[in-house]
């Protein structure tokens, strides 16, 4: 058996979601509207399953509990989400608490980093990403004039563009695109406008006003383009995307055999093609929609045809 987790994904049913999900994930993928899949999650109440490796037959989140991704048992919960959205409609116009904020406003442990990789989109899809107001009291000012969508910026998007959204950052991703999404482990949202929608029971959907415009920070665009250049490695080409306190993520696209092995564990999530993912133990083969824990210590080189994206933990990006 190999010593790598295979992890199961989680399907979440959103009001704004699309079908593009089935193509990746078949059958498995429930009747309902689905906006997102949880590829990758250790959340406590919204764990993916480990399918093959060790810990099959229970949830990441017990494989993190008692040891098999870090080496120690752990009494955190897995700090990481990874998520594939399929929007059909825009999402809500959004913003998130960072780490001190939930503690203090919502007694979570963490807020909500995230950032986001376009695997496709449609001409003309774009997302929302920052404001020109001079404040949160200004935006806020503007939502209640109906001047909100003036005061925020419209991205173009196309596939492979990448965008690091900091906690504080308003943000919306629209129709028309598919997201591979890397974000802290917390589902903690602050809708500030959702387009006068209603939800399934035919009433408008929650806002959070008070304690998102109580978040919101000035916009700067130079902390939200952070991604590098592709360069060759031996055996295919990588692209560093981001790297700071919360992940480290990386894209690949394999052609031959490259060395995946880190210092602590790593994410794997395949986006195109198929391939091997080979530890000392045995290999895992893997094909599009794939997600792989690799745990801390263990050796893994990724053979094949494939592109995929690896997550770290921590501050620095790996080797």
């Amino acid at each position: 058996m190999s010593d790598v987790l295979v992890v199961g994904p989680v399907f979440a049913p959103r009001l704004w979601g699309g079908h593009t999900l089935r193509e990746w994930f078949g059958d498995a993928v429930p009747p309902e509207t689905i906006g997102e899949a949880w590829v990758v999650s250790g959340m406590p109440d919204v764990s993916g399953p480990v399918v093959a490796g060790p810990g099959a037959g229970g949830t990441l989140a017990d494989a993190w509990r008692d040891g098999m991704v870090t080496g120690e048992p752990r009494t955190d919960d897995f700090p990481i989400l990874c998520k594939i959205l399929d929007p059909a409609d825009w999402l809500s116009v959004q913003v998130h608490p960072d780490d001190d904020q939930a503690r203090r406003l919502e007694g979570e442990p963490r807020g909500k980093a995230e950032c986001w990789y376009v695997l496709a989109a449609e001409p003309g899809a774009e997302l929302i990403m920052g404001h020109r107001a001079a404040d949160g009291d200004a935006l806020r000012a503007d939502l209640r004039a109906g001047r909100l969508m003036d005061q925020l910026i419209r991205t173009p998007v196309e596939a492979g563009s990448f965008f690091m959204v900091p906690a504080g950052c308003v943000h919306a991703v629209g129709p028309g695109m598919l997201v591979y999404e890397v974000q802290q482990s917390s589902d903690i949202t602050y809708r500030l406008y959702d387009f006068d929608r209603v939800g399934a029971d035919g009433r408008p959907r929650d806002l959070h006003v008070d304690r998102g415009f109580e978040v919101v920070a000035p916009y700067d665009p130079t902390a939200s383009i952070t991604a590098g250049e592709p360069y060759r490695v031996p055996g295919g080409t990588r692209r560093d995307l981001v790297a700071n306190d919360f992940f480290a993520v990386t894209h690949w696209s394999v052609d031959g055999t490259v060395d995946l092995t880190a210092t602590d564990y790593r994410v794997v999530t395949v986006v195109a093609g198929h391939g091997r993912l080979v530890d000392p133990s045995g290999e895992t083969v893997v094909g599009r929609g794939s997600s792989i824990v690799i745990p801390r210590g263990r050796t893994a080189q990724m053979t094949g045809d494939v592109d995929f994206l690896t997550t770290d933990p921590g501050a620095t990006l790996p080797g």
